[in-house]
């Protein structure tokens, strides 16, 4: 197949972290993927990537409607509002089918415009449970449209999950810390410092953004020698030595298939320690992105979570856990059953 992902920007963050590695697995199984903005362009110029990012708008489909025809795709796939009306213009000026890839929910004004615009996709496709459920009704509306309940897929490390010892635990929070996630950090920043024997602990923090002047003064004013280590372009170096990863989505994917303990801390809060028996409601939830109600936020919650996940490090339920997670995120099956997905909708429909 021929596969045009339209995405808003070429921004760090999970979306194009998505599609970035589903492509690259898409493209091994055989299919022709193309991607705007250029995600290599991103990580090479992010201003000439935004620029690109300006034209892909519905308003510019006439100005797009040449270069997409020249490629030919059999469908197109978006993950946010703006791009999804392109697509839609797309489809009716080119007859492309496209799909839609829900990865956050949004007000409900916003969702009863998607409930409109819905109405001309040929499927939509959730990234967990809590989101299907969300969405199901809008694209269970008349007329339905197939849907596809999928998971992230992650590249996964070739090394066996490394052993960890509670020596002296290593505590990680990975996000990008913008104005949802920084706030976060500072709870789990706050909950460190009332840990008994805090001292005892490393305590390192990855990502950047608007917050990161903020917390580092924070840190200083509580009195911990926490390491900031900035936005990378892999943390992977960073998450082989991390005991205890804080975070949520690809952030503490990251972690957990490396055999780091993993406490879910996303936009809904403080979901808790990632164990075997309580592994399909993280999974859920995206880790506490996307929870259907309100989680605890605040420091001694985090603080509570924290000590049960030191408890856990180098334990066979975080082996166990990391083991799950090569399996579920593996991207191999996940493409297979999208493209397969793809497929049969857009035969059906024809």
């Amino acid at each position: 197949m021929k596969i045009l992902i339209l995405l808003r920007d070429g921004a760090t963050n999970g979306i194009t972290t998505y599609n970035r590695v589903l492509a690259r697995e898409l493209v091994s199984q055989g299919h022709e993927v193309r991607v705007w903005p250029y995600l290599e362009m991103s990580l090479r110029s992010p201003v000439r990537a935004q620029f690109q990012g300006v034209w892909m708008r519905p308003a510019f489909e006439w100005l797009l409607r040449h270069k997409v025809a020249q490629f030919g795709p059999d469908l197109v796939y978006v993950s946010h509002f703006t791009q999804a009306r392109l697509a839609q213009r797309l489809k009716e000026t080119l007859g492309i089918p496209w799909f839609a890839c829900m990865h956050n929910g949004h007000s409900p004004p916003r969702m009863a415009e998607w409930a409109q615009l819905l109405r001309g996709a040929n499927g939509l496709v959730t990234m967990c449970e809590n989101l299907h459920d969300l969405y199901a009704p809008l694209a269970g509306a008349r007329p339905a449209i197939p849907q596809l309940l999928s998971r992230l897929p992650l590249p996964l490390p070739t090394p066996p999950v490394a052993a960890r010892t509670a020596k002296r635990p290593v505590l990680t929070y990975c996000a990008r810390l913008s104005s949802q996630k920084g706030p976060r950090c500072e709870a789990w920043l706050r909950a460190i410092a009332l840990l008994p024997r805090r001292g005892d602990f490393e305590v390192r923090v990855i990502g950047g953004g608007s917050h990161l002047s903020r917390l580092k003064q924070v840190a200083g004013e509580l009195g911990l020698a926490a390491h900031f280590v900035g936005l990378v372009p892999d943390p992977a170096p960073y998450l082989e030595t991390t005991d205890v990863i804080a975070g949520a989505g690809y952030a503490l994917m990251e972690g957990l298939v490396r055999g780091c303990v993993g406490l879910g801390l996303g936009f809904g809060g403080c979901w808790g320690v990632v164990t075997p028996d309580r592994w399909d409601e993280a999974l859920a939830v995206n880790f506490g992105d996307h929870c259907p109600h309100p989680l605890p936020d605040d420091p001694p919650s985090i603080a509570a979570g924290l000590l049960q996940a030191i408890d856990l490090i180098g334990t066979e339920p975080a082996h166990a856990v990391a083991m799950r997670c090569r399996q579920v995120f593996d991207p191999t099956p996940i493409a297979g059953e999208l493209a397969e997905f793809w497929c049969s909708a857009v035969t059906s429909a024809a």
